[in-house]
């Protein structure tokens, strides 16, 4: 029987973390731990720990105070068997998803499991239009083995969003036989991103992975979310402006600070490809792309920082950057099309499905344990009247873009 480890870094976030657990404690797997990675907290994140009082839980303290990607590198250290995941303090496990992720594992073979995530964002979001939604990325069903190689280069010419499509350890499982092929002196996490960094690592040492349409695992925004913090054009900076005074690790070569996803990724890909050159040499990142994207979605509060970091790089990566200006002459027009025509597609091919739940507190939700068990059912019935369909959720979004004020309609 496998092993399946759930690592769980955190740093004074008791208020999420214990609903965190109780997530990772609902799955019946005989052979299953979750480690808790105290980054020395300052609050009651101990107690909550011992409260629990649950055999498959391994409390560790790093003795110290540590980066993010500190805590990462130092709870895998303790990771020592079998399929590993991460998540984040905010975020949870789906009911049954070890059992689910088995399940693939020994159908197709494989030593990476990623999915469609879906999303809760907490109540204390201060976004407030947003606070207290789930959201699904998709309903399909069904299993996809992927071509690893052919996703980095997705990836890498930003076709695909981030790092979500590859085989991750964050929020994913992979193999601890892939993850032990990334570790180079003693060291596996090299990125400021440990999510991205390791989408990456697992995906050039695998030649396939499954990828799962169905979630099973739920990503949590909070107040105390980094990329919250630092994307979101309605948060504070305070959790981003945390995370990088604390940061030890250099940024790859040519790359500067820019709160772009875009920039974010491609920038962990390089720093693996400083570690493993002969492995990374048959992909390229496409720089005016991952430019030129940056300016796209920049908002009002990153727009400033991206604007500046972007001709930084452009001159760094020999990108012309008047030919990626003039190709913004118009932003908001060509955003416009390049996001219209596939919600256009998904509100004509799957209007009557349903993707999106607001305001789940008129449910009783209040945290992340309460909603993974929500969107679980909720994916076995999709029925009900509180629900938010394809058709009225890109139906505001189009609206959104095109200047328009469109009914919510159910």
């Amino acid at each position: 029987m496998e092993k399946y480890t759930v690592v769980v870094p955190t740093r004074d976030r008791a208020e999420t973390l214990e609903a965190t657990l109780r997530t990772c404690l609902r799955q019946n797997y005989e052979n299953f731990e979750v480690i808790v990675s105290d980054n020395c907290s300052d609050d009651n994140t101990y107690d909550v720990v011992r409260s629990l009082n649950d055999p498959r839980i391994r409390y560790l303290n790093t003795g110290r105070r540590l980066s993010m990607t500190g805590n990462f590198e130092f709870a895998l250290h303790h990771a020592d068997d079998g399929f590993v995941m991460f998540i984040g303090s905010d975020d949870g496990l789906m009911p049954d998803a070890v059992n689910y992720v088995d399940s693939i594992v020994k159908e197709f073979n494989v030593e990476a499991v990623s999915c469609h995530q879906a999303t809760y964002v907490w109540p204390d979001f201060p976004a407030k239009h947003l606070a207290g939604r789930i959201v699904f990325e998709s309903l399909r069903s069904g299993i996809e083995i992927r071509n690893s190689s052919d996703w980095i280069k997705k990836a890498l010419s930003f076709e695909s969003h981030y790092c979500f499509d590859l085989p991750n350890l964050y929020c994913g499982f992979v193999h601890r036989r892939v993850i032990d092929k990334a570790i180079k002196d003693g060291v596996y996490f090299r990125s400021i991103t440990p999510d991205a960094y390791s989408a990456y690592a697992s995906a050039i040492f695998l030649d396939r992975y499954a990828f799962s349409f169905r979630p099973f695992s739920i990503a949590g925004a909070s107040v105390k979310s980094n990329g919250a913090s630092g994307l979101n054009p309605e948060n504070d900076m305070s959790e981003a402006e945390k995370f990088y005074k604390e940061n030890d690790l250099p940024l790859a070569s040519g790359f500067v600070n820019c709160p772009s996803y875009e920039v974010i990724s491609a920038e962990a890909f390089s720093k693996l490809a400083e570690a493993f050159p002969s492995e990374c040499s048959d992909y390229r990142i496409d720089y005016n792309k991952m430019l030129e994207m940056a300016l796209l979605t920049r908002n009002p509060k990153t727009s400033h920082d991206v604007v500046n970091s972007v001709a930084v790089m452009a001159s760094n990566f020999s990108v012309d950057i008047e030919s990626v200006t003039n190709d913004l002459q118009s932003p908001k027009s060509r955003l416009k099309i390049t996001r219209v025509l596939p919600v256009l597609k998904t509100l004509l091919l799957e209007s009557d499905k349903i993707v999106e739940v607001e305001n789940t507190g008129q449910f009783g939700i209040r945290n992340i344990d309460d909603a993974a068990l929500f969107a679980h059912s909720l994916r076995l019935s999709r029925e009900g009247n509180g629900f938010v369909t394809s058709r009225a959720r890109y139906w505001r979004i189009i609206c959104k873009l095109l200047g328009l004020h469109g009914n919510n309609t159910r």
